[in-house]
């Protein structure tokens, strides 16, 4: 059993966001591979999809069978308020800022305003400090991650001069609304489902987080409604069904491989706060750059080297920062 206010609980938070950015590692390859190939909006469509279908007949085994706990309407409609910040300016706008900028310059942007918004807003609404060790931690990520984009490596953006401001800028734009998109949705999904123990002032238990599978389930389905309802207004119905084979499979993939991400990071933040849990998401530039390097072949310089050792170091201090 893990102590659910104690150290095990940190370091069980700490290893279940590490695994979770592992996951999202290969989701956001396999959703950058499909950049170009197909609408951004299908793919959104298809790899939310995945979750959906997954955990509607679990979530319907459990109700028939009177094992399931429902929240509150209050809380299923946070949930669904959280699901909008992450599959519309999330995920959705994550997807294009990839093809405007490509992925490793998008990526640094997204992270540093995430983190830095996260630390803000969770101190704000969710009263977790902000420590001197926080800080360093920030410092030290921050400047992984701008030395890691400073290399010039990585993917070159598949969409240039397609937008009436320059591609750059406008990539930048997309980023940082990815970033406050994902900072709203860490900081609803912590305060709903956060697990504190202990008993109430009344003596009784406190109540139990949102199941794991209704989190999913709703938040996924936002992103399904979101994917297919602007597919269809851009290309018509037709659209939502017919594709490439290739993309299919990538699609699927990417859905599968997202659904084990989402899964380990809804339960990492239960037992970590939210800021530890964006810092911890820097991991992903970590394996993003080793995967370009090792298995794309893409150059790397001194910067790139510093970069990850930095992060690597930054994301050790994360361990106990709470």
């Amino acid at each position: 059993m893990i102590d659910r206010t104690g150290e095990s609980a940190r370091r069980f938070g700490f290893y279940c966001c590490l695994a979770s950015s592992l996951c999202y590692t290969l989701t956001f390859f396999l959703v950058r591979c499909l950049a170009g190939r197909i609408n951004p909006d299908w793919t959104l469509y298809v790899k939310e999809s995945v979750t959906v279908i997954v955990t509607f007949p679990i979530i319907l085994a459990l109700a028939l069978r009177r094992k399931y706990s429902w929240p509150s309407l209050t809380v299923v409609g946070w949930i669904l308020l959280a699901g909008f910040f992450c599959e519309f300016f999330g995920a959705r706008l994550r997807i294009w800022s990839y093809a405007v900028l490509g992925l490793v310059l998008a990526n640094p942007i997204i992270q540093i305003s995430t983190i830095l918004e996260t630390m803000l807003l969770g101190a704000l609404f969710l009263r977790e400090s902000i420590s001197p060790r926080k800080w360093g931690a920030f410092t030290v990520l921050t400047a992984a991650i701008v030395l890691i984009a400073a290399s010039r490596t990585g993917m070159d953006p598949l969409l240039k001069n397609s937008f009436l401001t320059s591609h750059i800028g406008w990539g930048v734009a997309l980023a940082l609304l990815t970033g406050l998109g994902h900072t709203l949705f860490y900081v609803i999904m912590r305060k709903v489902s956060r697990i504190e123990g202990g008993e109430n002032q009344d003596g009784n238990q406190k109540s139990q987080p949102v199941p794991l599978t209704l989190s999913m389930f709703l938040i996924c389905l936002v992103g399904v409604l979101t994917g297919a309802g602007f597919l269809t207004a851009e290309e018509g119905p037709s659209a939502v069904v017919t594709a490439p084979p290739l993309c299919w499979l990538l699609g699927i993939s990417a859905g599968v491989a997202g659904m084990a991400a989402f899964l380990l990071l809804n339960l990492g933040l239960r037992y970590a706060s939210a800021s530890k849990v964006t810092m911890i998401a820097v991991s992903q530039l970590v394996l993003l750059a080793l995967l370009g390097r090792f298995a794309l072949h893409e150059p790397t310089n001194g910067f790139v080297w510093v970069g990850l050792a930095l992060a690597c170091f930054g994301i050790i201090l994360t361990i106990d920062v709470d």
